[in-house]
């Protein structure tokens, strides 16, 4: 990136890119879900057919508890994301007030210079 005239280091590092925490994948989270709509159409359409086995009920009981263990996941992603979101908040006020110090340390800094220039 190439500095035009009149900006400053400390100009350009206000204006850095800032990542607060990287992006999680989830596509495991949508095979998991389908995964279980799958398991969920399978035993419905033979409990409706009336020929559903013992040991499909035990997939039923082993697939609830998957996506019990899923939406505890997902509600402790959900809650990761509401505490993130309240930090980037608190980071961009933390930056507006050092942009805005920093806005007025220039213009006190300018005032000084014009100052001793008219002393000269």
């Amino acid at each position: 990136m190439r500095m035009r005239a009149g900006r400053t280091a400390t100009h350009q590092l206000t204006h850095a890119g800032l990542v607060l925490s990287p992006q999680r994948r989830r596509r495991r989270w949508f095979a998991a879900l389908a995964l279980l709509a799958g398991l969920a159409a399978a035993a419905a359409g033979g409990f409706a057919a009336g020929r559903l086995q013992p040991h499909d009920v035990q997939r039923l009981g082993s697939a609830l508890q998957d996506n019990q263990a899923l939406q505890h996941g997902l509600e402790q992603t959900r809650l990761t994301l509401r505490m993130s979101e309240a930090r980037s908040q608190e980071l961009e006020r933390q930056i507006d007030t050092l942009n805005q110090r920093l806005r007025e340390c220039q213009e006190e800094l300018t005032f000084f210079r014009k100052a001793r220039e008219g002393k000269r």
